[in-house]
């Protein structure tokens, strides 16, 4: 079974029990676990096109790579790096 039907069997479970005073918190933390790997896997893709933004620019062949440096840094910066903080919440 799937990563994401094992977390929506999860919620859906919680989706039954709204009034259980865990739900937020157990809601939170499956949706959580869930996107982690995603969220890894987007940093991992954006340091890969990052690196080789930044090696045809140390080429030095004319070309101002500045723009797309600009946009993969503030892709990085979008990223939900607080997500650890969540689950230790």
């Amino acid at each position: 079974m799937d990563r994401l039907r094992l977390r929506m069997e999860a919620l859906r479970r919680l989706a039954k029990e709204p009034e259980d005073p865990n739900c937020v918190f157990l809601a939170e933390q499956a949706i959580n676990d869930y996107l982690k790997n995603e969220i890894d896997a987007l940093k991992a893709a954006l340091e890969r096109v990052g690196k080789a933004i930044d090696e045809e620019a140390a080429k030095g062949q004319g070309e101002d790579w500045s723009l797309m440096v600009g946009y993969v840094q503030s892709c990085r910066e979008k990223l939900p790096g607080a997500i650890e903080e969540w689950q230790k919440d």
